[in-house]
C-alpha cells in the first residue's frame, strides 16, 4: 500500500521521524504544500533529501492551478490569470487563449521541473456553475464543455512540453457541489444523464492523453451513497469502461473532510473502488499510517 501513497510533509526539511519512514517504507512520491515552500533552492533540497531516502525515481506533485491556488510565491507562479479568465479570453479569441494557456503552463512547468517535482495538480476539468460552491468558482475555465476540454488540452500540453504530468482533476465533476471538500461531504442531486455529458470533459482529456485523473469526494445522489472516490461505479463503470480511461486514478486528498472517515479506512476504500495513487496530505494522516 506505501508505494501508492503520496504524502504531504511536516515543513521545510524532513524531520528525523519522516526521514526513518521514507527510508523504511518508501511512498510513490510525495506533495508540497505551503507549509514546505520558502525558496526555489530550499524546495529543490527538501526534495532532493526525500529522494536520497526514496530513491530517485520517486515522483513529487503539488497544485499549482494558477489563480488563487498558488503555492510558490515567486515568479513565474505568482500573478498567473484564474482559469476563469482564459475562458472568458476564449470566447473572443480561441486560439490566442490556447496559446495563452499553454505558454504559461510550460513556464511554469520548466520551474517546477528545475525544483525536482514530476507532476503538477492542474488543470481543473470541472465545469462552473452559478449555483455551484464557490470553492471552484473562477478555478474552471467556464460552463462549456468544449472550452473546458480545448483550455485543459492546452495546459496539460505545456505542462508535458515541460516534461510535467498533469493530473485533471476532480472527477466526475465538483462544479455543482453545494459545499467545500475541504470541510463536509458535499452532494449533487442532478440526474445521472446530465452529470455523464458534464463528465464528458474527462472522457476528452483522457482521448487526448491525459494520464493522470483526480476523483472528487463528493456523493452524487443519483448514483449512490458514497463519494465518488470511494465508488466503483464512478472509478470502474464510467471512467474505466465507458470513458476507456487506461492510465492512473488518483484520489483527492484522503485527510479531507469529504472523505468523511479516518485515514485507514479512507485509504483501503479508495484503494478498493480502484484509486492507483492515495493522497495523505496531511502529516497527521501520514503519521496515523506509518506510526505503527
Amino acid at each position: 500500500m506505501h508505494n501508492q501513497l503520496m504524502i504531504g510533509l511536516q515543513g521545510l526539511s524532513l524531520s528525523e521521524k519522516e526521514r526513518q519512514w521514507l527510508q523504511e517504507k518508501p511512498p510513490l512520491g510525495v506533495i508540497l504544500f505551503a507549509r514546505n515552500i520558502a525558496s526555489a533552492e530550499q524546495v529543490k533540497a527538501l526534495l532532493d533529501e526525500v529522494r536520497q531516502c526514496t530513491g530517485q525515481a520517486s515522483w513529487a506533485a503539488i497544485d499549482e492551478e494558477g489563480g488563487r491556488v498558488n503555492r510558490m510565491h515567486w515568479a513565474p507562479f505568482t500573478n498567473r490569470k484564474h482559469a476563469g479568465e482564459y475562458g472568458r479570453m476564449f470566447l473572443l479569441d480561441a486560439e490566442g487563449a490556447k496559446q495563452a494557456v499553454f505558454d504559461d503552463a510550460y513556464k511554469v512547468g520548466c520551474a517546477l521541473k528545475d525544483m525536482g517535482f514530476t507532476h503538477n495538480c492542474a488543470p481543473v476539468l470541472d465545469l462552473f456553475f452559478k449555483t455551484g460552491h464557490s470553492i471552484i468558482g473562477q478555478r474552471s475555465y467556464g460552463h462549456d464543455r468544449q472550452l473546458v476540454a480545448a483550455l485543459a488540452s492546452a495546459c496539460m500540453q505545456g505542462l508535458l512540453a515541460a516534461g510535467i504530468q498533469a493530473v485533471g482533476k476532480h472527477f466526475p465533476g465538483h462544479g455543482r457541489a453545494n459545499a467545500d471538500s475541504h470541510m463536509s461531504v458535499p452532494t449533487v442531486d442532478t440526474a445521472l444523464d446530465a452529470l455523464l455529458q458534464e463528465a464528458e470533459v474527462f472522457k476528452m482529456l483522457a482521448e487526448q492523453g491525459m494520464r493522470h485523473m483526480m476523483t472528487a469526494h463528493i456523493v452524487y445522489t443519483a448514483v449512490d451513497n458514497q463519494v465518488a472516490t470511494f465508488s466503483r461505479f464512478w472509478l470502474q463503470d464510467i471512467l474505466r469502461q465507458r470513458f476507456s480511461f487506461k492510465q492512473k486514478i488518483w484520489s483527492d486528498d484522503l485527510c479531507m473532510k469529504g472523505a468523511g472517515l479516518c485515514i485507514k479506512d479512507a485509504v483501503a476504500d479508495a484503494k478498493a473502488a480502484g484509486c492507483d495513487i492515495l493522497l495523505v496530505c496531511e502529516p497527521e494522516g501520514v503519521e496515523a499510517l506509518y506510526a505503527e
